[in-house]
């Protein structure tokens, strides 16, 4: 029996993109692994990034985290994900990076930084990167779930790296339904996935109807009903917060299109959702992986990220008829069937064992 240990990194009582990743990859492997004897499990240590000198403890837990064996029992694989998951030590470890720290490298002195950062602070980060770089370099080859990432790792460390885009756990069960007159939103309500300029655009749009699906805790998630409220907008914009997977399924099949507009996304598994369901995506130029997949496959819309660009591109896709709509977004449902369970088990399990 071959044993596979997935490596999370994770801020208790948060669940996101990475987390359902690392949950849907055990499955996968443990799917796959059934005729082949090797079985997969997830092992996670809390993390927590404030103050800065956390992260500092984060990495050395890790670290000392010796999991070549477990139970007096070989463990043969390791799989690391998220900074500092693969500071663990084990002889055969393999890079699926879904990102570094960000505020270390792409976010530092943006407004999703500090406004400040103290002497030992900037002491703290320098010697942050130094290690990252030297962790990093251990593992070869280093795959990473996008070509944004791989960028980042390039620019910032040094370091190549192979793409190697992750399917959504929704892929087997997503459908092409009708195309509705509600633009759907889906994601985390926080600051860095603007979930409020999708508002402030269906505000200038007067026939746009918003679905907006998704959490949060912060003051940015209590701040949409007031602003919905504020607009004018009550009877045309629907925060549904949290949905079940079926209810999901069912407002991507029959929605217009799939707004996304995240600040400078790793991924982003709503892309390739809509695009499996013959949506086209609207989102804009500073998205990241969103806006790179959406311009190299021309289904959707790509905009500068203002409530009157967006409300623009808006505008076109209720221009659209249903048969338009599903035309633009051919390339982007061609692109989605390409991106499956097998190639990433090949190239971090099969290849490796």
């Amino acid at each position: 029996m071959k044993r596979v240990v997935v490596l999370g990194a994770q801020v208790p009582f948060v669940r996101g993109g990475a987390e359902l990743l690392n949950e849907e990859l055990v499955r996968q492997i443990n799917l796959w692994g059934k005729e082949r004897q090797v079985v997969a499990e997830l092992v996670q240590i809390p993390y927590k990034w404030y103050p800065e000198t956390e992260i500092l403890s984060s990495m050395l837990a890790w670290r000392l985290l010796d999991l070549n064996e477990s139970n007096g029992q070989k463990v043969d694989l390791c799989i690391c994900t998220k900074y500092p998951t693969y500071a663990a030590n084990h002889a055969n470890k393999v890079l699926w990076l879904v990102h570094q720290h960000r505020v270390l490298y792409d976010l530092q002195g943006t407004t999703f930084d500090q406004p400040t950062l103290s002497t030992r602070e900037r002491a703290v980060r320098d010697a942050l990167r130094a290690s990252d770089r030297e962790l990093l370099a251990e593992m070869e080859p280093r795959f990473t779930i996008s070509q944004t990432v791989t960028d980042r790792l390039e620019r910032f460390s040094g370091l190549s790296s192979e793409v190697l885009y992750p399917p959504s756990k929704l892929a087997p069960f997503i459908r092409s339904g009708q195309y509705g007159d509600y633009i759907l939103c889906i994601g985390r309500l926080e600051s860095m996935k603007r979930p409020d300029l999708l508002i402030r655009a269906a505000q200038r749009v007067p026939h746009a109807k918003v679905v907006i699906v998704g959490t949060g805790a912060g003051d940015y998630a209590r701040s949409l009903a007031p602003l919905v409220r504020e607009l004018g907008l009550e009877d045309r914009v629907k925060l549904a917060g949290f949905v079940e997977d079926e209810e999901l399924l069912d407002l991507i099949a029959d929605c217009r299109a799939v707004f996304y507009s995240p600040v400078d996304e790793d991924y982003g598994f709503a892309t390739l959702e809509s695009f499996a369901a013959h949506k086209p995506v609207i989102t804009v130029d500073d998205s990241g992986e969103v806006g790179r997949i959406v311009e190299s496959t021309g289904s959707g819309w790509v905009s500068t990220p203002t409530p009157d660009a967006i409300a623009g591109s808006l505008r076109d896709c209720y221009r659209m008829d249903a048969a338009e709509l599903r035309a633009l977004a051919e390339a982007g449902y061609r692109l989605s069937t390409t991106i499956t369970w097998e190639r990433v088990i090949s190239q971090l399990v099969e290849n490796r064992l």
